[in-house]
């Protein structure tokens, strides 16, 4: 008997294949100079956001994150807190915490033992602020291109501390290949711009004035009135002004509520 084999399709070229080669996150704080810049209509780049700074965005992120114990954002003494905590419980974005909180639906685990097994230096894990976290976390996931808006470090309080950290994970992850996109307003990785030992001592050997200390302005304080020195309440800025009278505007206080009523 014959066997007549079936006739073999033979193909030109190999079958086309879906892959995404390019994974870019924005990473969005508070910082208002270079939240400017955010692409915020540019489908193409997730945005993950500190969930504390949601009002200065224009867009809902696809991520959140609130990286502090339960502690410090279900304080029900402070008014703040309390209505920051409401929203939580309302909010439908998912949100990376320290672990998975039956009161807060979007709340998703930190994978924090993956992250911290994967990203160790010198036998240190190295994570002193929101960015660090988030950046680890892009990198276990194949991100290709890092951009940060809204993201400085730039007060003395607890920031000086969180800058060097920041500028380090930059640097860890442009060194694995990532591109990493900084607005111009930003001043992480430019402080300073110029080169130590090249340019960082002037014709007479002196240090330049942008490798000195940056002073900070010290915080003011109440001091007792001088005599013939008259009391003047102090007045908000003007876009803080304005924001109150809108609010007062809109949400107008019953009689019995004004002062001196």
């Amino acid at each position: 008997m014959l066997l007549v084999k079936p006739p073999v399709e033979v193909l030109s070229r190999p079958p086309r294949a879906i892959s995404r080669t390019t994974r870019k996150v924005g990473l969005i704080g508070s910082h208002m100079p270079s939240l400017t810049d955010c692409p915020w209509k540019d489908p193409s780049w997730e945005l993950w956001a500190h969930a504390s700074s949601r009002s200065f965005y224009r867009r809902e992120p696809d991520v959140f994150f609130e990286m502090h114990r339960r502690e410090r954002w279900n304080r029900t003494t402070a008014k703040k807190a309390s209505s920051y905590c409401r929203w939580l419980q309302r909010n439908t974005v998912p949100m990376y915490m320290h672990k998975r909180y039956e009161d807060i639906p979007a709340s998703l685990e930190y994978p924090l033992g993956r992250v911290l097994q994967e990203f160790r230096i010198a036998g240190r894990s190295y994570f002193a602020n929101n960015v660090a976290y988030m950046i680890a976390l892009a990198l276990t996931e194949g991100v290709t291109h890092l951009g940060l808006w809204g993201v400085n470090y730039s007060a003395q309080s607890e920031y000086a501390i969180q800058r060097g950290c920041a500028e380090g994970w930059l640097m860890y992850a442009a060194g694995r290949g990532v591109e990493v996109i900084l607005p111009e307003q930003c001043t992480l990785l430019r402080e300073p711009t110029l080169l130590y030992g090249y340019e960082s001592h002037d014709e007479h050997g002196n240090l330049v004035k942008d490798y000195m200390p940056k002073v900070f302005k010290p915080a003011e304080t109440i001091t007792p009135l001088k005599p013939g020195e008259k009391f003047e309440k102090a007045q908000p800025p003007e876009w803080l002004r304005k924001e109150i009278e809108q609010e007062e505007a809109d949400y107008p206080r019953p009689e019995w509520a004004k002062i001196g009523a």
